[in-house]
């Protein structure tokens, strides 16, 4: 299973990005916990689609075989994504740290339009009540 949204050009990805990933998961009933993880995933890469990339930014949601994959393709960004170590004091810098603590595996890749970063977070726990 497969899902796309297109997001807002704007700092408001981040929020429809959480929200639609959490209506989606929910609506599979997915655990909560992994719910509110991917749909934390989802919300930074959209942020640092709008912030470091290009719009259209485009959001894939993906169940697969024991994982939920997501996603988000922007088409500008001169730069690789890398973690990177935020001072105690920095307002940003941390998402990708924080992706890389909850993934099982992340990465990206380039193609002729643009740059797709993306996460798989483990299947884990029952269903939600």
């Amino acid at each position: 299973m497969t899902i796309e949204w297109l997001l807002p050009d704007d700092l408001t990805a981040a929020r429809a990005a959480r929200e639609e990933v959490m209506a989606e998961l929910r609506r599979l009933g997915l655990h909560e916990d992994l719910v509110d993880d991917v749909a934390l995933v989802a919300s930074e890469l959209a942020a640092n689609a709008i912030r470091h990339g290009a719009p259209p930014v485009v959001l894939r949601l993906m169940v697969i075989e024991d994982a939920v994959r997501v996603e988000v393709h922007d088409q500008g960004r001169d730069t690789d994504p890398a973690v990177r170590e935020a001072a105690d004091d920095a307002g940003s810098g941390r998402g990708l740290a924080m992706i890389d603590a909850l993934a099982r595996v992340h990465g990206w890749q380039r193609d002729q339009d643009g740059m797709s970063v993306w996460a798989e977070l483990p299947l884990r726990g029952s269903p939600s009540p």
